[in-house]
């Protein structure tokens, strides 16, 4: 159905042939530049005009908070209004606000101080002007308004800035309060201060947001957003009902709860700005069916509960609506308790204490550890909480680094039912699955003993799970694992297989790896990879751009109809283009 006040402007189409190829070019671009500067004039003359007939004190009549709001806004237009004695209307509204003090500090409730102390603030004046007034202020909002949100001129800037889309610019954000404006200067009903005051707050906080994109567009930006992931990202959109994405098994499908997760998940990897109006609505319904669907203990979905809380919290995380926070703790709260420690009658010399499996009561691994890891901190989880300092402890213990690796003891063969293996540490600085164990294979020693194999997936988990609880770059421990992956980079394989194992087990988990490989470079900082190459005169180390080359691998490997699939190995799902594609569309997103 086509929205009423569009149907004139498609009419105006129909007979006006330049308008009609005009739109044929496409959707409406972004205007460049200072939004609104004559309508922001004229509100400020009719607001002036009607103070003097009603014989009141300032832009915002006799209201302390559309008063304040009035020359926050002024304040930051186009103009810049200066006091004292640059508009006398500014003069006696900034007056207006002095008087209205009250003796507790305040100037009102909770909004009207805020806004006066953001006035008083942001008005061009010397830093002492009002000094005394606004720390009078702030000292009693901060008892006033304590645990709420204190509204500001950058908040409305931010809130502008959120809405913006592909399709939706700050000028169709400031449409509404154009026509406002321009109705209340050319005298069409009474001018209402408070209203007037936000009106004129929206148009300047528009301006002020076009402005900041001006400024924030370069050359490079296209580069953030790749056809590739465009046409992924399209492929996604086929896949969803209303933000919901289902599981397949055999000839029934059902909405699922990660694969939803992972889907909304995969689609917020778009820039905000940069998603339609329609895409945005997608992940707004996937987001809120996740939300509405978290079970009473804290987590999301019936299976592999620590797996699928994590993907969901990711989900909501970027959604980033304050609704979410509630159930963000909560689902915090479940993850702790997954925690293979104390609580759970874990003591630091059990193999597993610190870890994390795919729910309660299971054994720990290092995929599911940096997974929880991640969801903890972007729930607000301190970097110095006790339970990473509990993680670290199995972390080491997963390293091939004897220097913090204490674990050595009797483990089940990953492939041999009823067979044991007596596993130590080696000291290459990679990482294994869990302690003693590895999907890739085993060094078996002079004397019997095994070593877990490490390998790139786990490897690159660890580093990512180091940064995660604080290690810095310096610390062994990372040194240690940067310089395992310095050796064995590749983005052909899942480097570290043992070859005895058969070629196939070298592609086991690719996309995974892709994703954390990202992941983990990108949290870590580290920007180029030194890959030694040759032997003797002809040795040198070749200094690799991981995100270019990651990019440049990646679109080399999409498929025509825009997916990514592991089609050498299909072990932990890797057959379905569903998840492969969320896995590429995940590292995509660290190449920027």
């Amino acid at each position: 159905m086509v929205p009423r006040r569009l149907r004139s402007l498609f009419c105006l189409l129909a007979v006006v042939p330049g308008l009609a190829m005009a739109q044929e070019q496409g959707p409406p671009a972004r205007k460049k530049g200072a939004l609104f500067k004559s309508e922001i004039d004229e509100l400020i003359g009719a607001m002036t005009r009607a103070a003097r007939q009603q014989k009141l004190p300032a832009l915002g009549g006799d209201s302390v908070e559309a008063t304040a709001k009035a020359l926050a806004s002024v304040a930051r237009c186009h103009r810049r209004y200066y006091y004292p004695g640059d508009v006398p209307i500014v003069t006696r509204s900034v007056e207006h606000l002095i008087r209205a003090r009250r003796p507790d500090g305040g100037f009102g409730d909770a909004a009207a101080t805020a806004w006066t102390i953001d006035a008083l603030r942001h008005l061009p004046l010397e830093a002492s002007t009002f000094a005394a007034e606004i720390d009078a202020a702030e000292k009693h909002l901060a008892t006033q308004a304590a645990g709420t949100a204190v509204p500001s001129f950058q908040v409305r800037v931010s809130a502008v800035l959120a809405d913006v889309r592909a399709d939706v610019f700050p000028q169709q954000l400031g449409s509404k309060a154009q026509q406002q404006a321009k109705a209340w200067s050319t005298g069409q009903g009474e001018l209402p201060f408070g209203e007037a005051a936000e009106t004129l707050l929206q148009l300047v906080a528009c301006q002020v947001a076009n402005l900041a994109l001006d400024e924030a567009a370069s050359p490079g930006d296209s580069a953030t957003w790749s056809p590739a992931q465009q046409k992924a990202y399209a492929w996604l959109m086929q896949q969803q009902k209303d933000g919901v994405f289902e599981l397949k098994i055999g000839e029934q499908s059902f909405p699922d709860v990660a694969m939803t997760g992972f889907g909304v998940w995969a689609l917020q990897t778009k820039p905000k700005a940069q998603r339609s109006a329609d895409e945005q609505r997608v992940v707004d319904l996937g987001a809120r069916w996740l939300l509405q669907g978290q079970n009473e203990d804290g987590t999301f979905g019936e299976r592999q509960a620590n797996y699928t809380t994590c993907v969901v919290i990711g989900a909501l995380v970027r959604w980033g609506d304050p609704s979410v926070q509630p159930a963000l703790q909560k689902a915090q709260r479940a993850l702790l308790a997954f925690q293979n420690a104390e609580a759970n009658d874990y003591q630091p010399r059990d193999r597993d204490y610190g870890s994390i499996g795919y729910g309660s009561s299971q054994r720990g691994d290092l995929s599911n550890l940096q997974f929880a890891l991640e969801a903890l901190r972007a729930t607000g989880l301190p970097q110095d909480h006790e339970a990473l300092q509990k993680a670290l402890v199995f972390l080491q213990r997963t390293q091939n680094l004897k220097s913090v690796n204490d674990f050595q003891g009797k483990v089940p063969h990953p492939d041999q039912r009823d067979t044991m293996l007596e596993a130590r540490p080696g000291d290459d600085g990679g990482a294994a699955y869990y302690p003693g164990t590895s999907n890739a294979g085993y060094l078996v020693q002079p004397d019997g003993t095994a070593v877990p194999r490490s390998y790139g997936s786990m490897t690159y988990a660890l580093l990512k799970a180091y940064t995660l609880c604080g290690v810095p770059a310096g610390d062994p421990r990372v040194v240690a694992a940067v310089d395992w992956i310095r050796k064995n980079w590749t983005l052909a394989v899942n480097p570290g297989a043992d070859p005895a194992m058969g070629e196939k087990v070298k592609f086991q988990g690719l996309f995974y790896y892709y994703m954390v490989l990202a992941q983990a470079l990108d949290l870590a900082q580290v920007t180029t990879i030194d890959v030694p190459s040759g032997e003797g005169a002809t040795a040198r180390v070749d200094r690799v751009d991981w995100r270019q080359a990651l990019r440049t691998h990646l679109e080399g490997l999409q498929r025509p109809d825009g997916t990514w699939v592991n089609a050498k190995n299909d072990r932990w799902m890797e057959n379905l283009p569903f998840l492969c594609t969320c896995y590429a569309m995940a590292a995509l997103e660290r190449c920027r």
